[in-house]
């Protein structure tokens, strides 16, 4: 089991982030290997990822969509993949995104050799991706204007990852997830389908994807896939 953290800043106002970041449905087009996420009740999600060229389903649950805080999230049975987001106002006009990534390298990535460090490139490239996505208005509206208001708001005294930072463990979220605890907040409407969002990159294995296997959850027949997969290396992102 390996966890990586990354952090970024967006030009984006924080509530514009959190509704992005609560809306499941938009993941496809910054997370790296997931083609589809659907939500299948108040606080479960359906997930359709690509794993090194296989087709991998799970059902994930919501443990926490804090307005404006905080958005967690992890797989309720088979190999872990968990997911703590905590957002904190950096001014009227920019947020910091802290994320929490914590996998089962085996699962997620079973042919690299290199697990810990290509995780942590992985999640610093989806963070830049979402950036990309929120500042040119693609998720969230229309881009921010030059020469907006930059008025800080208090910020903590601790460092970002240093003592009293308030996050929440991808292991705790996991724990708290196999317990199906309630979301905190209702699903947010749906953005759009994924399919038809445009992507910023290709598949990994640049090509179709081929076989079928399960992570748990459910199989939907004819279950629509993304219009394809973040390539780090096409983003640029080392």
């Amino acid at each position: 089991m390996s966890m990586v953290q990354q952090a970024i800043e967006v030009s984006a106002p924080l509530h514009t982030v959190y509704e992005q970041l609560a809306a499941f449905e938009n993941y496809p087009r910054f997370m790296t290997g997931v083609r589809q996420v659907t939500t299948i009740g108040a606080d479960q999600t359906h997930w359709i990822m690509d794993v090194d060229g296989k087709r991998r389903e799970f059902d994930a649950q919501i443990i926490e969509r804090s307005p404006d805080e905080r958005v967690s999230w992890s797989t309720m049975e088979g190999p872990l993949l968990a997911e703590t987001l905590t957002l904190r106002p950096m001014g009227e006009t920019k947020t910091q995104i802290v994320a929490q990534l914590e996998a089962d390298i085996a699962f997620l990535m079973p042919s690299d050799r290199h697990g810990q460090e290509s995780l942590n490139r992985r999640l610093k490239a989806d963070l830049t991706t979402f950036k990309g996505l929120i500042e040119s208005g693609v998720l969230g509206g229309r881009p921010m204007p030059t020469g907006a208001s930059t008025k800080l708001f208090p910020t903590p005294a601790s460092s970002l990852f240093g003592r009293g930072a308030d996050f929440a463990s991808p292991a705790s979220v996991a724990a708290r997830a196999h317990k199906h605890p309630p979301a905190t907040q209702a699903t947010p409407p749906s953005l759009g389908s994924p399919e038809s969002a445009p992507h910023p990159g290709a598949g990994w294995d640049n090509g179709a994807v081929a076989g079928s296997a399960r992570m748990g959850g459910h199989t939907t027949a004819g279950d629509i896939w993304g219009s394809g997969m973040i390539n780090e290396e096409d983003r640029g992102n080392g």
